[in-house]
């Protein structure tokens, strides 16, 4: 993607800042809505996921509860258990399939007369299969909003090489042997950038994956394996990861050994978090891919058209965002404009259909954005 889109994106986001009036609430009562994090609350990506949707949601006139799962998979049917306990229940619920743990919410909102929006992890074609659609068998079900998480893993493989080449000039090595770090073998999202990486293997044969190994999306776990596996003299030229905190761990594993991070072995990751954004700019990783986190805001531009009927919604139950990498070339742009995570400053409303409705489709990602009238 050409960076002048990119800038136009990241305009968009600025030429929004929010004025002295905000959004006001739909109705005298808030509408409450009821967010089941499956991750941290006070660090990490699922933070600035549970930061772009309050921002948004207070913008709305939105009551938000969150409930913090911190990676804990018992915690969160815990906290499905304590959102469907809640008296009165909420008026709407945001849940993510992680592990594929989303049926059950999904079916008890369903059961209960609650609508529910699912986030960043779809239910798979097989549990939809046996369970039902949104918007067909699963009447409350209203959708799911996922960003392209196939094209993000192919795309930080396709980043290793691009290193590569950068440090042989002309000529690519005959072999790079790669490590895969994957975050689980279940949740969507991490098999949708695992799929990435191997229409990236079969594309690129100079990549020769050594071994793809599941790292738990932990930091300390992807630094253990890796320094594991070059202890026992495993080739490594290079690392793709799933997240930042993997690439991040396996750095330091990396550099532990006596070997530099970004000129000896090139690490690839995702998710646009401050650490990652600090590799980057630091040459020790050759780009974090992501903007998703963002769909915490887009999530209550959803819920709020939803609430005025817009028709779109009534149609296309599962809507994709494009994300976007950040690499040195760009890095000063992002952090010139997004940079200190100040989410209130952007005006969410500048995204709803209920809004512009001659947009006809959400412009959530960088698709097309140079070309709509709207942007200054």
């Amino acid at each position: 993607m050409k960076l002048g889109i990119w800038f136009v994106w990241f305009s968009l986001l600025f030429s929004a800042v929010i004025g002295a009036n905000a959004a006001e609430p739909d109705s005298k009562t808030k509408p409450h809505v009821a967010f089941i994090n499956p991750g941290y609350g006070d660090r990490g990506f699922w933070k600035d996921v549970r930061d772009t949707m309050q921002a948004a949601a207070d913008q709305f006139g939105f009551e938000l509860t969150v409930f913090d799962s911190d990676r804990e998979w018992s915690l969160m049917a815990e906290n499905a258990n304590r959102v469907f306990a809640m008296d009165p229940p909420p008026d709407y619920i945001i849940a993510v399939n992680e592990h594929q743990q989303g049926t059950r919410i999904i079916l008890e909102a369903q059961e209960r007369g609650i609508p529910i929006l699912m986030l960043l992890n779809d239910l798979t074609d097989e549990q939809k299969l046996k369970y039902g659609r949104a918007g067909n068998e699963l009447s409350q079900w209203i959708g799911t909003l996922t960003p392209d998480n196939e094209r993000a893993g192919f795309e930080i493989a396709q980043s290793l090489i691009t290193a590569l080449l950068k440090k042989n000039v002309k000529d690519l090595p005959d072999e790079i042997c790669l490590l895969s770090l994957a975050g689980d073998s279940l949740t969507p999202a991490s098999l949708q950038r695992l799929a990435g990486l191997d229409e990236a293997l079969a594309k690129f044969p100079v990549l020769q994956e050594q071994r793809r190994l599941v790292v738990n999306w932990s930091f300390d776990e992807a630094y253990r394996r890796t320094a594991d596996w070059m202890a026992k003299g495993g080739c490594l030229d290079a690392v793709w990861a799933a997240n930042d905190d993997i690439a991040l761990g396996a750095i330091k594993a990396i550099e532990e050994a006596g070997k530099i991070a970004g000129k000896d072995v090139f690490v690839g990751g995702l998710n646009w978090s401050v650490a990652g954004l600090q590799a980057v700019g630091d040459g020790k990783m050759t780009m974090t891919h992501g903007g998703h986190f963002l769909a915490g805001a887009w999530v209550m531009v959803l819920l709020k058209d939803y609430r005025e009927g817009v028709e779109l919604l009534k149609k296309h139950h599962n809507l994709t965002f494009g994300m976007q990498a950040v690499i040195p070339e760009n890095l000063e742009i992002y952090e010139r404009l997004l940079g200190d995570r100040d989410w209130d400053r952007i005006d969410f409303l500048q995204f709803s259909l209920a809004r512009k409705p001659e947009q006809g489709g959400y412009l959530f990602g960088i698709e097309g954005l140079n070309n709509i009238p709207w942007v200054q």
